[in-house]
């Protein structure tokens, strides 16, 4: 995956529709991954509760809380 400046991925998000973003960073990174295909087709349906659940599971896979990590990302959003 190609590094983004974080301050690059803030203005993004707040400038356009992060499920736009999200997706197009997906796409961008993971054209054959089928994984990635699969969440996009997931949020396609809207399937979040899928989503949530391998978000879920793999941030416990790296010890992290998901609920933590939501909490600290929107709040970034919201202070930059």
């Amino acid at each position: 995956m190609a590094a983004m400046n974080p301050m690059n991925l803030m203005m993004m998000l707040k400038q356009g529709n992060p499920r736009q973003v999200a997706m197009q960073i997906i796409q961008n990174n993971y054209p054959n991954d089928p994984r990635m295909n699969q969440l996009i087709q997931m949020a396609d349906r809207g399937d979040i509760q899928g989503l949530q659940k391998i978000a879920e599971e793999a941030l416990g896979a790296q010890g992290k809380n998901f609920s933590a990590e939501m909490s600290n990302l929107m709040q970034s959003i919201r202070n930059f």
